[in-house]
């Protein structure tokens, strides 16, 4: 045959080319010679006498596969290099992909790890599927067929088993027997798998009538497992005692594979009463699985039936004992799962323990470490579970005899991810952490980061629950080790993201890296995100990421930067619901640009939008904040004019007083709307306040000169009712401070309230003249923060009262008592001093002792004129 013949033919017949010998002579000899010395050895030694051409190589290789030296035909071909650019080398690429990745398939069948195996066929089936692509060499479709479907079964990819395996079947029905009963596997394994359609196919080959009671063996066991995950349990115990039957003759001759059948059967039997029992067990929604047991399925089993399994528990504990290591190790899983339904998860986790560490370690190892973990998290046991995962990942890269298939890849992933949610449930965050990095190898190290930022975020959140205190507060510690876990799921987002970069995961986790970087206040880190997110983002989803941007700059000092991606919010997006919180975070920009006017404009036209409610957080929030900001510009600006000559500080109060009455009116309504939410605590105190500064316009007018006593009267009533009212509020919230103190600790920002309200009383009382009951708010004051910074303060207001009322030796005893109070104030004041009163305590020292050496100069000059 001439070198251009088909690659179709498996002949051998070609010229010899230089050598003038009849080049299947050479073949015949070669052949022969193979089965001593080796095929592929001979064939160099004989090429390298004289050139052979790509397609002469072709057809000896296909030779040898013909004469079942698969593996010497794909070493052959493999030393073909063939060209797709050359149309005489197109034709022979068919043969070649098959011939190599046939060579491939066999090879990897004699290996005996099911690791190894699995590597190699990964290498065959892109090979046997060009060659299937291309379309199979003449006579070897049937063939190609079957190494793919079995191939696809040894990966786990059962879809593409079934379809290559019904196809190898209907091209050669000879291969029926051999194949029907892994079609049936693949069948039943596939995603969208048909038991039903299984149970059929298995009928069909266990009604051949050739079969021995051997070979029916192996179907059955596989039928009665389709019949109980069916839940036909009558069936399946019919198919058990049919079985049973079967073997029966056999396994009176003590017959190894009889004997097997006997233990395989029992498990069965086994495995059926546990199905019975877990059939009439209802799952509740969102229940927790353990070894495919619902956790609380134990509380739902009767007397009976638990006497059943523990029955069942003794005949697996003679399989355990008797049976084959594999056998044995199926059986603890069983019993497991017995222990679970009988409500005994410590015996059951001393099972799962035991199969996890039996040697060699398989796929019941793993699934014991799994079924330990799970049933480890639901206890709460985050160590130990992290310890067992530690175990697992090592297993899992060493093991020689594990079949890591896809579907136990997705199982594995599918059955951590349920884990890690169950600790985060119980609380157990440091461990979902650890874990989380431990298992990124087989998990994906996208989606381990991914789970380790849900963790810190939970942990962040939890911090926060735990650390909120009375009032609604989060202490300070509370509050920077939540920073710190925010921190931490930010990062795990970012690095998972720049991971996923050319997917669609990208955009949705670098939002996650954004948000929890801006809960835990890394502003600075959340803006490089924010500018990419913007970039890639659909416009529609924009928004929210306007107003994290305007948030972040906001929040690192930039306010002019920030207004510019709150105004494109607000501008570019006028139906979209965030434009109201972009208005409020521009409201606080220009607020800290000084921009005044603006700031009330953006707040007044949130509340009067129309579209929101006084229910919305964000009306809420703008209207305390239009609140606070009225008041703050007011009392600046009463502080700058009361440094201003009498008529023009007059003239100023005048054009400050719309506004107060504003910032008043402001204030009050929040109060009355929010009460008794912490802000609106602050608020009423920020009103009593307010209600102070509303009096210094009257007081002002008083000192002009030529009032009629009437104007006097008016203007010191008016003055008083403004006093008065900051009075009542002060007493109000002196009031419900203690009655909230008498049921549970107050909150930082309560306390410092509750200090200044008392305060605040006192300073009133004095400023209406009512200076007896001044001394007495001051004393009463003194006396709750004793050897407290504020008690300073507070023993200073009553010796100035003292004197007022002419008890001048009181007032001076009041001023040594300070000295004294100062001195038992204990070195942990120290960061407070400045923070609750108007001195350090290196200026309180200093200024007490100029206050006492005043007095003592004064008493010696009195003594002196005494004489």
């Amino acid at each position: 045959m001439p070198d251009s013949a088909r690659p179709n033919s498996d002949t051998a017949a070609s010229s010899s080319g230089s050598s003038g010998l009849s080049f299947s002579v050479i073949a015949a000899g070669v052949m022969a010679m193979a089965t001593i010395t080796g095929f592929a050895y001979l064939f160099s030694l004989w090429a390298s006498s004289g050139e052979i051409t790509p397609a002469q190589t072709l057809k000896i290789a296909s030779s040898q596969y013909v004469a079942g030296n698969a593996v010497v035909a794909g070493e052959l071909a493999a030393t073909v290099v063939l060209d797709e650019e050359v149309e005489a080398d197109v034709e022979w690429i068919p043969l070649h992909s098959f011939l190599i990745g046939a060579g491939q398939f066999e090879q990897a069948m004699r290996l005996d790890s099911p690791r190894a195996r699995r590597e190699e066929l990964q290498k065959a089936i892109p090979l046997l599927v060009r060659s299937e692509q291309a379309g199979f060499p003449e006579g070897r479709s049937a063939d190609g067929h079957r190494m793919l479907g079995l191939a696809f079964q040894q990966v786990g990819d059962y879809e593409q088993a079934t379809k290559h395996l019904e196809a190898a079947i209907d091209t050669d029905l000879t291969l029926h027997a051999d194949l029907m009963p892994v079609l049936a596997v693949a069948r039943a394994r596939r995603p969208r798998e048909n038991l039903e359609e299984a149970i059929i196919a298995i009928d069909a080959y266990l009604n051949n009538e050739s079969l021995d009671a051997e070979n029916q063996v192996e179907p059955n066991l596989l039928k009665i497992d389709w019949l109980i995950r069916l839940r036909r349990f009558d069936e399946a115990a019919q198919t058990i005692e049919r079985a049973s039957t079967i073997i029966a003759p056999a396994l009176a001759r003590q017959t190894r594979w009889a004997l097997a059948a006997r233990d395989d059967l029992l498990l069965k039997d086994a495995e059926l009463v546990i199905k019975r029992v877990l059939a009439k067990v209802n799952r509740a929604h969102g229940e927790h699985v353990i070894a495919s047991i619902p956790a609380k399925a134990s509380e739902q089993v009767n007397a009976s039936d638990r006497e059943m399994l523990l029955e069942t528990l003794k005949g697996l504990a003679v399989l355990q004992r008797e049976a084959s290591p594999l056998l044995a190790s199926q059986s603890r899983l069983t019993a497991a799962q017995a222990f679970l339904l009988a409500g005994e998860q410590d015996l059951a986790l001393a099972e799962l323990t035991q199969l996890r560490q039996q040697r060699p370690f398989r796929e019941g190892g793993l699934e014991g470490g799994l079924s330990e973990m799970e049933l480890l998290a639901n206890q709460g046991h985050g160590e130990e579970a992290l310890q067992t995962a530690k175990y697992l990942v090592r297993e899992i890269a060493q093991s020689r005899h594990l079949n890591y298939t896809q579907k136990n890849e997705a199982e594995f992933r599918s059955r951590i991810t349920e884990i890690l949610a169950v600790l985060r449930e119980a609380g157990q965050y440091a461990s979902v952490v650890e874990i989380a990095d431990s298992i990124a190898a087989l998990f994906g190290e996208s989606p381990a980061l991914i789970e380790k930022g849900i963790a810190y975020r939970d942990w962040g959140d939890a911090t926060l629950r735990a650390g909120r205190g009375p009032g609604g507060e989060v202490s300070r510690e509370a509050f920077a080790a939540a920073r710190a876990r925010f921190r931490g799921a930010g990062d795990a987002f970012a690095d998972a993201a720049e991971r996923q970069f050319d997917t669609v995961e990208y955009v949705p986790t670098l939002w996650q890296a954004i948000d929890s970087y801006q809960r835990g206040r890394h502003f600075s880190k959340s803006i490089p995100l924010l500018e990419k997110y913007l970039r890639y983002e659909d416009r529609l989803k924009q928004p929210a990421g306007l107003v994290a941007h305007g948030r972040a700059l906001l929040a690192e000092g930039r306010p002019d930067e920030a207004m510019d991606s709150l105004q494109t919010c607000i501008v570019e997006f006028t139906r979209d619901p965030m434009r109201y919180e972009a208005r409020l975070l521009a409201a606080q920009a220009a607020a800290d640009s000084h921009d005044i006017p603006d700031a009330k404009r953006l707040l007044i036209d949130n509340l009067n939008d129309g579209q929101l409610t006084p229910q919305s957080p964000v009306w809420r929030d703008s209207l305390f904040t239009l609140g606070e900001l009225l008041y703050a510009e007011s009392d600046l600006k009463t502080l700058q004019a009361m440094e201003l000559p009498l008529e023009q500080k007059i003239e100023r109060l005048q054009e400050i007083e719309p506004e107060l009455n504003e910032a008043l009116r402001r204030l009050n309504e929040a109060v009355e709307r929010y009460w008794p939410l912490p802000r609106a605590q602050a608020a009423a105190y920020q009103l009593a306040r307010g209600q102070l500064l509303a009096s210094r316009l009257p007081e002002a007018e008083l000192e002009t000169d030529g009032l009629l006593d009437a104007a006097q009267r008016d203007l010191r009533q008016k003055a008083n009712r403004f006093r008065q009212s900051a009075l009542d509020q002060f007493t109000s919230m002196v009031r419900f401070m203690d009655m909230v103190e008498r049921e549970d600790e107050l909150s930082e920002k309560q306390v410092a309230i509750l200090r200044n309200s008392l305060l605040g009383q006192a300073d009133t009382l004095k400023s209406m003249r009512r200076y007896a009951e001044a001394a007495d708010a001051y004393r009463d004051m003194s006396l709750r923060y004793m050897n407290e910074p504020p008690a300073l303060e507070a023993l200073l207001g009553q010796s100035r009262m003292a004197r007022t009322l002419g008890r001048d030796r009181e007032a001076d005893m009041l001023l040594s008592q300070a000295a004294v109070v100062l001195d038992r104030i204990s070195d942990q004041w120290d960061d407070q001093f400045e923070e609750t009163t108007r001195f350090s305590r290196e200026d309180w020292k200093n200024y007490l002792q100029w206050m006492t050496g005043r007095l003592d100069q004064a008493k010696r000059r009195a003594g002196s004129q005494n004489f």
